[in-house]
């Protein structure tokens, strides 16, 4: 609507401004003719002074005309451009704010979706057949069947995660449910979340960084959930589980309705470098955000929404960001003036003036 209302104060300058040069130029032609039927008056001597009396009226109404048609065109004109200027704001301000509260909606969506897992993990991470696992998988075949099969499960029931596997104190794999992953051969002993599980206070008991392509995964963009496993006390390893975040965070996008014509959704991380999105920009991106065109006209809205709490947990600084293209404004001043809107915008105006001033 609040468009339309900016279209439609368009459409009315370019109304007033026809209809005032059309009466300018009657003006003119009308003082034009009250020139020659003066000519003509003297010509005519003594019998055509009354004409010529006439004649300078008309010129007189002529020039006045024409006064009064630039001045109503000035003053108009300049109404119209005040009733511009705020529609412009009007526009921002509802369209603005309403995907502002669409991108709130989607980044608290994936926030929360990013904690939720957490319990996933650290679940596991108190699981008897995951701590048995981590201590005995290599020397009792048992012990890894049941662990393997409890990280099985898990992949099986839930649609969030890519794979799981468990790694020991000395840094290697010792269970992994996607047998023939090639994860299963890499020592993680110095890398920077293993270090990190394994050195874990007390009162730590899960851990995630940063979305990456994982190149064991197909290249999915994950995020890598580890929580420490303690036995006694004592930290033992770690159970690591890879979520998909790309998957999962698009069906936050899609679930929050951003196919609307015109808008592009995605998903950046602290320093704008794109982690997901529903438009054409590539995994780790910098979006950088030009609202005008070319020739300086504002042809699209951004707003920025930076990742809520939830329960602590800070969304990783994640923020969505959402673009919308404007409408071409020519497209809808066209429509206005199409046979099926015109009558409908006058018929009203009338019924309004004649409501009000004749009771």
């Amino acid at each position: 609507m609040p468009r339309r209302i900016q279209s439609l104060l368009t459409m009315l300058r370019e109304e007033v401004t026809r209809y005032a040069n059309s009466n300018e130029a009657i003006a003119e032609r009308t003082n034009l003719l009250a020139l020659n039927a003066t000519i003509e008056a003297a010509r005519a001597g003594p019998s055509g002074r009354g004409f010529s009396v006439v004649a300078q009226e008309v010129k007189s109404l002529a020039m006045q005309a024409g006064t009064a048609a630039a001045a109503f065109r000035e003053d108009f004109l300049v109404r119209l451009a005040q009733g511009e200027v705020i529609a412009d704001e009007l526009v921002s301000e509802v369209e603005g704010a309403r995907l502002a509260e669409l991108a709130q909606s989607i980044m608290q969506g994936v926030t929360r979706s990013i904690h939720d897992r957490s319990i996933d993990v650290r679940m596991l991470a108190t699981d008897p057949a995951i701590t048995a696992g981590v201590t005995s998988a290599r020397l009792n075949p048992a012990a890894e069947a049941q662990a393997l099969e409890r990280l099985r499960a898990l992949l099986r029931f839930s649609p969030y995660f890519i794979n799981a596997f468990v790694v020991d104190d000395k840094g290697n794999v010792v269970v992994c449910a996607h047998a023939n992953t090639g994860v299963r051969a890499v020592n993680l002993r110095g890398m920077p979340q293993y270090e990190h599980a394994m050195a874990a206070a007390p009162d730590e008991d899960w851990f995630t960084d940063a979305v990456w392509e994982n190149p064991y995964s197909d290249n999915r963009k994950v995020l890598v959930f580890v929580a420490p496993i303690r036995r006694a006390g004592h930290i033992k390893g770690a159970v690591y589980l890879e979520y998909d975040f790309e998957a999962q965070s698009g069906e936050v996008m899609a679930a929050a309705g951003h196919t609307s014509t015109g808008i592009t959704v995605s998903i950046v991380d602290a320093t704008m470098h794109v982690m997901n999105s529903t438009g054409d920009y590539r995994f780790g991106q910098r979006l950088i955000v030009d609202r005008r065109s070319a020739d300086g006209i504002a042809e699209r809205l951004v707003v920025v929404a930076p990742a809520a709490s939830v329960k602590g947990f800070d969304g990783l600084g994640l923020q969505c960001v959402i673009e919308q293209k404007i409408p071409d404004q020519q497209a809808i001043v066209e429509g206005l003036q199409s046979s099926g809107r015109r009558p409908a915008i006058a018929d009203a105006a009338r019924r309004r003036l004649s409501g009000s001033a004749y009771g």
